[in-house]
This record gives C-alpha cells, structure tokens and sequence, in this order.
C-alpha cells in the first residue's frame, strides 16, 4: 500500500498542563512512528474554547499532526486516540489528494504569468477597457 498525507487533529484535556499535552503529543507521535509511519509537522495551537461541550469541557488544547502513512496505520492510530487518556475529541482527514490539486493548479497559474509576461509589451490588463470616441 502507498503512503498517503493525513492532518490529525486532536483536543486534549484543558486541565492536563501544558507539559502533559506535550507527553501526550509525543505519545501519538509514538503511535503513528512505531507502525512505519513519518510525522512531518507537529503544530501546538495552545488552549482554545470549543463550539460545544465534550464531555463537561469547554475549552482544549489544540494539536495538529501532519502524518505520511498508510489506511490501516492511521485507523489503528484512531483506535489507541480512543482509549487513550486525555484525548477528549480527535478527526483524521486524507489530504494528499487536495494537495496534489493545489499543486496542479499553482503550476497552472505559473505557465498562464510566464506566458503572459513573455508577451510583447509586457503584461497585459486582465480585461480590456472600450475605447470611447
């Protein structure tokens, strides 16, 4: 099975403490590096309020993993998030199809300025304007 590029994003408890959250971060990260997969980028977005109430909390910290790895690695990493203490909410959510699209679409807009810069005269006003008599 190829790789495929996954945001992890879980909600840890607002009472464990900064420095629990980071043992907490490195603990997923453990899970998802144990089974073959690579973390590519942790963001800590620190302690925000939730729409709603999960599970008698209003507020939690806020982590986001990027992960490369494969379907049945990151359900098992789903399944230890839920037994896992001090995880109160998590979501997973396959990007690499979306980035590959962003990638089309950047080189497609590079070609159009590179195409439009070569033009003679230089670059040329993205509507024409009427000319009045």
């Amino acid at each position: 099975m190829s790789n495929r590029v996954y945001e992890i994003l879980f909600i840890a408890d607002p009472n464990l403490g900064e420095e629990a959250v980071d043992t907490l971060t490195e603990q997923v990260q453990g899970f998802v590096e144990k089974d073959g997969g690579k973390v590519e980028r942790v963001e800590k977005w620190g302690k925000k309020r939730l729409a709603y109430e999960v599970h008698g909390h209003r507020e939690g910290y806020y982590v986001l993993l990027v992960v490369e790895s494969t379907g049945p690695l990151v359900k098992e990493v789903e399944r230890k998030m839920k037994v896992t203490d001090g995880v109160i909410r998590y979501l997973t959510v396959r990007v690499d199809e979306e980035l590959r699209k962003a990638e089309r679409r950047k080189a497609r807009r590079a070609l159009a300025d590179e195409k439009r810069k070569s033009r003679p005269g230089g670059a040329v006003p993205a509507r024409s304007e009427e000319v009045r008599s």
